[in-house]
């Protein structure tokens, strides 16, 4: 059994801790008593025991914490989960946690307006990093950074890509020098490509210091970061949906409200376990009260807004047929909408494919795309989908449908 967890719960299993970061546990130096002390430190951190915002976080904290220990894991941590999912939450929490028990703490936050501008990452990591202090940083390497930061002024020649790199590589190992270091960085597929390839340059060669990297993403294709970091030095903790318990917890302690076991089922199925998601249903419950039996939940405007922003045509055509057809296989749904919309809506992660079947990305995808959807369009979809489909029964009750209600729903 595990010591007592961060949240004030008694104690979990290690199977459970297991399951709960997808992966082996962490192991810990028990034999090290000053491994043991420094542990017990963290734990009392007050960035760890916010119960409102961790709220059923216990095994990615315990990870975090065994991270945040510098044991005997890897270098760099990737909390990775959907938008809403949790991962600036446990971010903040990590980095307050770090930063009464580390000597070093370079902490940036990503975003994709400033993706273009160069060095803006590494610019937030220095912010506060005196480059005259660092020993081992060569003058021309500490005028490069100077110059990439905008610390003073460019000369007739731009700095050399190779002296900024190294010249991040030394500051770095300077300051391990007087302790552990971390480097976090939130959002990190919005990190500019310079400050990317510097930083991926920096982490090849920081093997023996005391340096690790916490990075969150969403799900995607790896960074160049990522890419250039070795994969037995990384370890990936997915962030997963919230159980049904945690949920209700979680609408109870943030916005007072008590849901039966139905309605919160409801809005976990909805949302698949997202705080965010949660948060937002849970504020529009407030406002208009528990549907009734068989109703589905309502969805705010502002998760309608989310969930549909910077959708292609072509893309909300394919998530509109899933959301009414139900788990269409890939054949009919390129009937109904052609094989591009389909290409279109996997790109932009609105519909996923598993096995020969097609389905929403998340049910409030269906639902925030069907809200959206003129009762036109749906009958002209129904028609379409009446025509592809291969079973009588689903092809009659297409053409029997006067009123379209989609098949693929969040009424749980």
């Amino acid at each position: 059994m595990l010591r007592r967890n961060l949240c004030g719960a008694a104690e979990m299993s290690a199977e459970k801790h297991s399951a709960a970061v997808k992966g082996e546990p962490y192991p810990t130096p028990l034999a090290n008593p000053v491994w043991r002390g420094y542990e017990e430190s963290l734990r009392q951190s007050p960035a760890l025991t916010d119960d409102a915002h961790l709220l059923g976080r216990e095994g990615e904290l315990e990870a975090l914490l065994r991270f945040l220990g510098f044991d005997d894991g890897p270098q760099t941590l990737v909390l990775s989960g959907e938008a809403g999912i949790g991962k600036s939450t446990l971010f903040e929490a990590a980095v307050g946690t770090a930063t009464s028990s580390l000597t070093r703490i370079l902490a940036a936050r990503a975003a994709e307006a400033e993706a273009a501008l160069p060095f803006t990452t590494l610019a937030d990591l220095f912010d506060g990093v005196d480059f005259d202090s660092c020993d081992e940083l060569p003058e021309p390497q500490r005028r490069a950074l100077d110059v990439a930061l905008v610390r003073r002024e460019a000369g007739s020649a731009p700095p050399a890509t190779r002296a900024i790199a190294l010249g991040t590589l030394n500051v770095v190992r300077s300051l391990s020098r007087e302790g552990q270091v971390l480097i976090a960085v939130d959002d990190v597929p919005w990190v500019d490509s310079q400050s990317g390839n510097a930083l991926a340059f920096a982490a090849r060669r920081l093997t023996g210091e005391p340096v690790r990297f916490l990075l969150t993403r969403r799900p995607g294709a790896a960074t160049p970061f990522e890419a250039a970091v070795e994969r037995d030095a990384m370890r990936p903790l997915a962030v997963e949906g919230l159980s049904l318990g945690a949920i209700r917890r979680l609408l109870t302690m943030r916005l007072g409200l008590t849901l039966s076991r139905r309605v919160a089922r409801q809005v976990l199925n909805a949302t698949l376990g997202n705080p965010l998601f949660a948060l937002e249903i849970g504020r529009r419950l407030v406002e208009t009260g528990p549907p009734p039996i068989r109703e589905a939940l309502p969805l705010p405007e502002s998760l309608e807004e989310l969930l549909g922003a910077d959708a292609s045509a072509p893309a909300r055509r394919a998530l509109q047929a899933v959301a009414l057809g139900g788990l269409l296989t890939v054949s009919e749904l390129e009937v109904v909408v052609g094989a591009g919309a389909l290409e279109a809506g996997m790109a932009e992660r609105l519909v996923v494919a598993f096995g020969d079947r097609v389905r929403p990305a998340h049910p409030l995808l269906a639902s925030a795309v069907l809200e959206r959807t003129s009762m036109h369009d749906q009958r002209r979809l129904l028609s379409s989908l009446a025509r592809a489909v291969q079973e009588p029964s689903r092809r009659s009750w297409f053409l029997a449908s006067n009123k379209p209600v989609p098949i693929y729903r969040c009424d749980c």
